[in-house]
């Protein structure tokens, strides 16, 4: 399961759709607080978190704190002029994804690597090994 984590109903619509249309299973979720909730109880394969989002580093945080989830792939992606790369990766993010187009090839990438193939069996799964 990959969470899409936006500020913004139609962002969160938009990036969830696309990555359905990938094979992947997806769940939007539109506020931190939401985020907070589901995090205690269940383990997404792979967050992506919009850097708009006034918490997005405190939830980076969550995810890394929270035992079961320590293995579970972040993804940040922001606008390019916010320039938060290094500051997304320091707080522990696995990846980086500028908003700079709208096609979202580079976050599809992003999400190749860190979540296993669409109908791939739900057995033990390594973060950032790809399949």
């Amino acid at each position: 399961m990959i969470w899409v984590v936006c500020d913004d109903q139609a962002t969160c619509t938009t990036l969830a759709g696309l990555i359905k249309t990938k094979g992947y299973e997806v769940h939007g979720i539109v506020c931190g607080d939401d985020f907070r909730k589901h995090i205690r109880f269940q383990t997404p394969e792979l967050v992506i978190i919009d850097c708009g989002i006034a918490d997005a580093f405190e939830m980076i945080r969550d995810v890394r704190g929270e035992r079961r989830a320590q293995p579970t792939a972040v993804i940040v992606f922001s606008r390019d002029e916010l320039n938060l790369r290094e500051k997304a990766l320091a707080h522990g993010a696995d990846a980086y994804v500028p908003k700079g187009s709208l096609d979202w090839a580079e976050l599809l990438d992003e999400i190749q690597k860190f979540a296993r193939p669409p109908g791939a069996e739900t057995g033990p799964f390594t973060a950032g090994g790809g399949s």
